[in-house]
């Protein structure tokens, strides 16, 4: 930065200034940090859930499949709740 009307305090401002920048960017560093580890251990499990619930989904339609061949309504509602519950998400 420069001294724009040549001001004795400039400087002793200016680092006044950065050291209580510093201070609050340190301060945000300590919140942000462990946020973002808890974001990526949200992430994780919301994969691990998804995965078991599209196994679940399959093993649903399966048997749904299974006991129904005859009947396909069955399998359409069951495929339309699928898909009701995972365009929630």
């Amino acid at each position: 930065m420069t001294n724009p009307n040549n001001n004795q305090n400039f400087n002793d401002e200016a680092l006044r200034i950065n050291r209580s920048l510093k201070k609050e960017n340190d301060k945000l560093k300590e919140l942000i940090i462990p946020m973002q580890d808890l974001g990526r251990t949200l992430k994780r499990e919301n994969d691990a859930l998804s995965e078991i619930v599209d196994e679940f989904d399959d093993f649903l339609l399966n048997y749904f499949n299974v006991l129904n061949d005859e009947d396909d309504r069955v399998v359409g509602r069951l495929q339309d709740m699928i898909i009701k519950v995972r365009s929630r998400g």
